[in-house]
């Protein structure tokens, strides 16, 4: 008994030893890889996509299900966020969220939650969602290559602000005033501190600077434009909320 002890311990040491071993070099190259093929998936470039695909890679999606082979898949890219030119969706990871595990016979795990961002023609980027992924990547042929991925727990993303800038009093002052629109009709713009404050009815939101003519609320969403005057129209304040424009306001001559 106590020899069989000794040698599972043997056996648990020898394996533990060799996954440590290769662990700096597989986890630093598998990384690489996987940072390769976003970039290659932000840019839509479907050869280097294909190029870090087995060729009988495997795609589980929660909402598509099951994509096989290099070609399937790089064919529903091609065909679904890369199909129309003034789409694009971008792909960033969670800070903190990858994790490497390392697998004997030349494969590994890699994990952990991304975020998609989407922008449709010349609207302002939204944040589309988020997802958890489990990738196991194989060794062949002197590279890594994705062969079985599993995308899931597909969902909205939460809101998270972007950083507040500071513009001078006189940038602020010069969007003051009242706007009226169609659908909800006046509203109303007025310097508050280092932001403004727009009243339309029982509705107020502050709106903090993001640009020197972008403006966000903290709460949800909600991004707010200025337009300068053209001469065939007034100065219009546009809103977006979950990157959709949902309200376009004329300024008060």
């Amino acid at each position: 008994m106590a020899v069989a002890r000794y040698a599972a311990t043997c056996v648990l040491l020898i394996a533990n030893t060799v996954a440590t071993a290769q662990t700096p070099d597989a986890e630093r190259e598998v990384r690489a890889a996987d940072a390769a093929f976003w970039r290659a998936y932000n840019a839509c470039d479907m050869t280097a996509i294909g190029a870090l695909l087995t060729e009988d890679v495997e795609f589980y999606h929660d909402r598509t299900g099951r994509t096989t082979t290099r070609e399937g898949v790089v064919d529903s890219l091609r065909n679904g966020p890369c199909a129309t030119s003034d789409m694009r969706l971008r792909r960033e990871i969670i800070d903190g969220s990858l994790a490497f595990h390392p697998l004997a016979d030349g494969y590994a795990i890699l994990s952990g939650r991304h975020r998609f961002h989407m922008r449709r023609g010349d609207a302002p980027e939204r944040l589309d969602g988020q997802a958890e992924f489990t990738n196991l990547w194989h060794f062949q042929d002197g590279r890594w290559r994705m062969h079985r991925v599993l995308s899931y727990a597909h969902g909205p993303a939460p809101y998270t602000p972007p950083a507040a800038i500071e513009l001078p009093a006189s940038t602020l002052a010069a969007y003051v005033g009242r706007y009226r629109s169609a659908r909800i009709g006046e509203m109303s713009v007025v310097a508050e501190g280092a932001h403004l404050k727009l009243t339309a009815g029982d509705f107020f939101v502050v709106l903090y600077p993001e640009s020197a003519t972008r403006f966000f609320a903290k709460e949800r969403d909600l991004r707010f434009e200025f337009e300068p005057a053209a001469a065939s129209a007034p100065a219009a304040l546009v809103v977006y909320e979950n990157g959709t424009q949902t309200e376009r306001a004329s300024r008060d001559r």
